[in-house]
């Protein structure tokens, strides 16, 4: 599968070495996280899709938020974890209807945010990963606010 072109990124040498150092450590196994903020209009976004332009070879999840959702609970978790929910039923009990609940797929009471949070670590690697190696790689994800 052919990758998509990079956004051309002038004069943001630092944050893309701290991007493709996230990358190549996520390549040799290392986890991390990387919060990227800043005013609207600096270039969050433009970051943002740098990263995943040279994470071709990785599965990226993203989700992007609007202001009207803040009073929602679980509403940017729930946009990232959509595509994964077909791996719910093979959570754990516990985990499987705290987030069920969650995103309003079970009835019940407002579930544990550790058992949500827990299910929601869980859910990807059931996901098959896209490298040569047969490993699962990961992009972590980055919530922004909507463009």
């Amino acid at each position: 599968m052919p990758s998509e072109p990079m956004p051309a990124l002038l004069d943001r040498q630092r944050e893309r070495a701290a991007l493709e150092g996230l990358l190549a450590g996520l390549r040799l196994g290392r986890g991390s996280a990387l919060v990227v903020r800043g005013e609207a209009g600096v270039g969050k976004s433009a970051l943002l899709e740098y990263v995943t332009g040279a994470a071709a070879d990785m599965r990226v999840a993203r989700a992007a938020g609007v202001e009207s959702e803040m009073e929602l609970a679980f509403a940017s978790l729930h946009l990232l974890c959509a595509p994964l929910l077909d791996r719910l039923e093979g959570l754990p009990g516990p985990q499987r209807d705290a987030l069920g609940v969650a995103f309003g797929l079970r009835a019940g009471a407002a579930p544990d945010r550790f058992l949500v949070g827990l299910a929601v670590l869980t859910l990807p690697p059931g996901v098959s990963g896209s490298g040569s190696s047969g490993t699962r790689r990961r992009l972590p994800h980055q919530l922004t606010p909507g463009k």
